[in-house]
């Protein structure tokens, strides 16, 4: 018997504050959970998992769907019905096996003027058979579906890592690391409110835009004041954290945390509280972390004040050492002007190609391990997302999660020889077909499963094409016995503004199994012409249009930043760029969403210069159009 339950939720944050969404906040998803948990009417205390997740995500005016697959239908539905496992949430069985359903899903963009996410939980009895979900479910993230998964059994990430959204520690659990469904529960809805809420960041950072130190000595040290609302006031320290200070740290501009202090370490404080932030500490601005309520201290139980010391400065240099050449050995960082290892336990393949593309050398081939004398000064958290140029763009921590684990350190071996050549192999020309790479004289495909728009943009610019295209549609998929791709290249990592892949993040794996296909591009043949601002209040600030088929359209602002702006403010005869406002800042606009992502590095001279991507079915709306504000060129 096999259980699979689908659940479609259309949902407002402002229902779960409790239980991890952020408080005050209205934002909405689709929310799709996946079961094959209850196999042979096992795990039945876990229907509670279920419905903690409905409880938190329902409200009256949201639609909530739940359909159970079974080969014993009926046993299981009376089950259901005598126990009241779900509630009063409506529900129907039938007998579809789950590896069928999903790659039988079929989805598209809902036609909405509201921005959605798309959030899909899986709750996995096992994990044998998702090899064969993989093909789907590279689609599904390609159409912006962030994925979870909680494993009944033991969790073994390297099966799961082509499946749950990056990273892995946010987004794939393991209950038995968990004492109860409701524990579970919570994480899983925590974790969802993270993505749901990222695409509220614009709304987010005009609510918290300002934080600073009061009381230390200098500005990296001291208590921590929030201007939230447009009130200042504090934090309280009642859920303070490492994860959270290293965030404040970063958003600083300073090295990471030291301490995060308690007890109003700093002095009071004064005026209103933030009950609470929770951080995963890979957040660049306390804005992007889920916020508690913003209150009178009176109404607060703890009025104690949080505080944070942080280094001066972060990430300097890189070196390696003790390697037999440039391109290899063990991976020392210069922080706050000492010398550090880094912990291979926070350590992995993004971080290691991201130290390679640094180097100067090619392709990251392998991550080792370095047992160190004690007491070696390390980096003991490192998080990069494969797309920054240097290492200091990335996340770290000098704090210990598990004390217990032994001194392990990075170190790496990098290819010497840089990516020469990439073709298109396909039948419409250099603008469309699989992707093929030319490295130590070998030709070679890419794995799909890491391949995202950023990678496609640039090299749809480096073939001398238009804007990436993304057909977000999902379609059946037919499962098939071909054998298995086997590829040199696990991973490509772009920020989408390098002018050619060899400037990108790579992993070399020869002969990798790459269950999730290999990679193809589809550009457009031609890109945007002209640019525009329109409704702002003169010639140098307002909405971003672009002239794309012969008519006007907007530009999306998701990625959209100072480094766009500059372009766009180039080209339209302005002086530098002030803000990058996205939101709709100068009002909505109407008709076609031209560019959904840009990528510009700031130099360019034209818009059309950068890399882009521009889908056949939007994900975004015109809410989230794009905005600049430039300073007005002085009259000559």
């Amino acid at each position: 018997m096999l259980l699979l339950i689908l659940l479609i939720i259309s949902t407002s944050c402002l229902s779960v504050s409790a239980l991890g969404c952020s408080s005050g906040l209205h934002s909405s998803a689709h929310i799709i959970i996946y079961s094959d948990a209850f196999e042979y009417l096992s795990n039945l205390d876990d229907f509670q998992t279920i419905r903690k997740l409905v409880e938190a995500f329902n409200s009256s005016s949201n639609e909530v769907k739940i359909e159970l697959y079974s080969y014993d239908a009926k046993k299981l539905g009376d089950y259901i019905r005598k126990n009241k496992a779900l509630g009063s949430a409506a529900y129907s069985v039938t007998e579809v096996y789950i590896i069928t359903y999903i790659n039988s899903m079929i989805w598209q963009p809902p036609a909405t003027t509201e921005r959605k996410s798309h959030i899909l939980i899986l709750l996995l009895r096992h994990s044998y058979p998702h090899i064969f979900m993989k093909p789907k479910i590279h689609k599904l993230k390609r159409a912006g579906f962030q994925i979870f998964t909680l494993v009944y059994g033991a969790l073994r990430e390297y099966e799961l890592e082509e499946v749950a959204t990056y990273p892995a520690e946010w987004h794939s659990y393991s209950r038995m690391n968990f004492k109860s469904s409701d524990s579970a529960a919570e994480a899983l809805v925590r974790s969802a409110c993270r993505n749901i809420e990222a695409k509220e960041r614009v709304a987010k950072k005009q609510l918290l835009s300002e934080v600073h130190l009061v009381g230390g000595n200098g500005p990296c040290q001291g208590r921590v004041e929030l201007f939230y609302n447009q009130t200042w006031g504090t934090l309280t320290d009642e859920h303070w954290d490492r994860q959270a200070a290293d965030v404040i740290c970063r958003q600083l501009k300073c090295g990471p945390s030291v301490e995060a202090q308690k007890g109003d370490t700093f002095g009071a404080g004064v005026g209103h509280v933030l009950e609470k932030v929770d951080c995963t500490g890979d957040e660049s601005d306390i804005s992007e972390c889920l916020l508690g309520a913003w209150t009178g201290r009176d109404d607060v139980r703890s009025v104690h004040s949080a505080g944070v010391t942080c280094l001066s400065s972060g990430v300097s240099g890189v070196r390696l050492v003790d390697g037999s050449g440039r391109c290899n050995g063990t991976v020392e960082v210069s922080v706050d002007n000492v010398w550090r290892r880094l912990s291979l336990w926070n350590f992995d393949l993004r971080e290691g190609a991201v130290i390679c593309r640094e180097m100067s050398c090619g392709p990251l081939v392998k991550v080792q391990e370095v047992y160190s004398t004690s007491g070696t000064q390390a980096v003991e958290r490192s998080r990069c997302f494969g797309s920054e140029s240097k290492f200091s763009e990335c996340r770290i921590g000098l704090w210990k999660a598990d004390t217990q684990l032994p001194d392990v350190h990075a170190a790496v071996v990098c290819s010497e020889t840089a990516i020469s050549k990439v073709s298109v192999a396909g039948e419409s020309g250099k603008c469309s077909g699989k992707v093929k790479i030319f490295s130590d004289e070998l030709w070679s495909t890419v794995c799909a499963a890491e391949w995202s728009a950023a990678e496609e943009a640039v090299l749809c610019k480096q073939q001398g094409c238009g804007p990436a295209l993304e057909l977000v549609e999902v379609k059946k998929v037919t499962l098939s016995r071909s054998a298995t791709p086997h590829t040199n290249f696990r991973n490509v990592h772009c920020s989408g503004s390098e002018t050619h892949l060899s400037q990108c993040s790579t992993v070399l794996s020869r002969g990798y199994n790459c269950y999730s296909g290999e990679a193809v591009v589809s550009c457009s043949p031609t890109g945007v012409s002209e640019v525009r601002l329109v409704d702002g209040p003169h010639s140098c600030s307002g909405r971003v249009e672009v002239w794309y088929k012969k008519r006007w359209g907007t530009v999306c602002d998701q990625n959209w930043d100072l480094s766009d702006a500059e372009v766009v403010c180039r080209q339209v005869g302005c002086g530098p760029a002030v803000q990058a406002p996205g939101g709709a800042h100068f009002g909505p606009g109407n008709g076609d969403i031209w560019l959904e992502k840009v990528f510009c590095n700031g130099m360019e001279t034209e818009l059309s210069h950068c890399g882009a991507m521009m889908s056949k079915k939007n994900l975004c709306v015109h809410s989230q159009d794009a905005s600049v504000i430039c300073e007005e060129k002085e009259q000559v």
